[in-house]
């Protein structure tokens, strides 16, 4: 508790005391954050002292401090995303590693993910697309932002041919062969 109590102290007044410049009161709050995170064993420490910087921040200025709103809205933003990421990842604060990697295209991915929204099968459909983009990312270790995935849907619906899908077409004409194989080896086994 006293190291994340310090940490917290520190953090504080890398925002509030005008003793450095504006971008070196910002790296040092960045470096103390990240190490804060990086180092912090216990979860629900992490998220207290994470809160409690952030309430600080926010309403803790000292009388007659005039500090640019910009620097306190930046470190409210690194935290506020810490946060959200403890919230999602617990104590590991990063997306479990896979030995999974999407090798395909980004607008292949899309088209898998705009599909299986419209079919229904994920949520009932009931999807924001940039919500269910990031989950997608996440299992493959991606970062797939709102405005990517509009842009490949938008790549997607200016495709000219009769079907516009071309990687679920050749999705579904790779598996009938694989099981028309299937079904030819079995019979040769017979």
């Amino acid at each position: 508790m006293n190291r994340n109590k310090t940490t917290a102290d520190e953090l504080f007044r890398c925002v509030t005391e005008p003793v450095l410049t504006e971008n070196d009161q910002l790296s040092k709050f960045t470096e103390l954050l990240r190490d804060l995170c990086n180092t912090s064993t216990d979860p629900i420490e992490l998220f207290r002292t994470l809160h409690h910087t952030r309430i600080r921040i926010l309403h803790g200025f000292p009388t007659g401090v005039d500090r640019p709103a910009c620097l306190h809205e930046i470190a409210i933003g690194f935290l506020d995303t810490e946060l959200d990421l403890l919230a999602r990842y617990g104590s590991h604060r990063q997306p479990p590693s896979t030995h999974f990697r999407w090798t395909g295209s980004l607008v292949e991915l899309i088209e898998i993910i705009y599909a299986l929204n419209e079919i229904g099968c994920i949520n009932d459909g009931l999807n924001d697309i940039k919500d269910l983009a990031a989950f997608f990312g996440s299992m493959f270790g991606l970062e797939i932002k709102g405005r990517n995935c509009y842009d490949a849907y938008l790549d997607i619906k200016r495709r000219k041919n009769d079907s516009r899908t071309y990687f679920l077409d050749k999705m579904r004409e790779r598996l009938n062969l694989r099981m028309q194989r299937d079904d030819e080896r079995e019979r040769l086994r017979r």
